[in-house]
């Protein structure tokens, strides 16, 4: 007999429930039968260069600075949970000829990707809709395997992008991370994080900017008004399009200390450089 620490043993777990979790996206459905799924668990330590780097890339990007305190809050805490990393090449076509990707045949897309395939926000492309709808789906059983062991889990672009840059799971054109745990409720969608790393105002306009089309009034007039209080129709605000040439600036001076830093992660840049 023993006595085991609740708090360990709950650690140990999430990590047979993540692995549980690929189990789960390897045997998901597919349509294609083609997906060539990639799984990785980064766990511990081995997380700090993923949160660094999702920190540096929040100096202009609100949700994943939000991701990055997060994450980093829960190291503080000691709960930092394990993450499973999902990718495939979504880029390969599946030669159906179907048309959904908008070319007319497999070949004049596979000439295109050739030739042009891009990295957009955090993956590359253009994709095979097939394959994306396949990975859909395991994520989706990947999910689904975790809320059967009543695991909190979500699904976070900004975690495999970074991923995907920082050289997991290579060969994959798309990553999508998906922490396991830590235990608790509602840990990703509360973010109680944010409370001591942002001010009300901060927290509010944060949401406001990045979900603008949430909280518009009847923009038909041609004056769309964006409720930024309770009684927003009192003294409206009024959502304009302009450019903004400091922030295009800010912008990319804040790519490229990323993209610096992933650099020098990968080793292809030393700390003396």
């Amino acid at each position: 007999m023993a006595i085991y620490s609740g708090e360990q043993a709950t650690k140990e777990y999430l990590l047979e429930v993540t692995k549980g979790c690929a189990v789960a996206a390897a045997k998901a459905p597919t349509l294609t039968n083609s997906l060539g799924l990639r799984t990785e668990i980064v766990t511990g330590d081995d997380l700090n260069p993923i949160i660094d780097v999702l920190e540096t890339f929040g100096q202009t990007s609100t949700f994943q600075m939000h991701d990055a305190v997060a994450l980093k809050s829960m190291a503080e805490k000691g709960v930092l949970p394990p993450i499973l990393l999902m990718g495939a090449d979504l880029c390969k076509p599946v030669l159906w000829d179907c048309g959904a990707c908008g070319f007319p045949t497999c070949g004049e897309y596979i000439k295109f990707v050739s030739r042009n395939k891009g990295l957009g926000i955090g993956a590359y492309g253009p994709s095979c809709v097939w394959k994306v709808i396949d990975f859909g789906m395991a994520a989706d059983y990947a999910c689904a395997a975790a809320a059967m062991h009543r695991v909190e889990a979500r699904l976070f672009f900004s975690i495999g992008a970074v991923s995907m840059f920082l050289g997991h799971l290579e060969g994959s054109s798309f990553v999508l991370g998906l922490p396991v745990g830590p235990v608790g409720l509602n840990n990703w969608f509360d973010r109680e994080s944010w409370v001591n790393a942002f001010n009300y105002q901060q927290r509010t306009m944060g949401q406001l900017a990045g979900g603008p089309n949430l909280s518009m009034a009847f923009s038909g007039g041609g004056y769309p008004v964006i409720k930024t209080k309770p009684n927003w129709w009192e003294n409206p605000t009024f959502l304009k399009v302009e450019e903004d040439e400091a922030f295009v600036q800010k912008d990319a001076e804040g790519k490229a200390k990323v993209f610096e830093k992933i650099m020098r992660y990968r080793g292809a840049i030393s700390e003396d450089e």
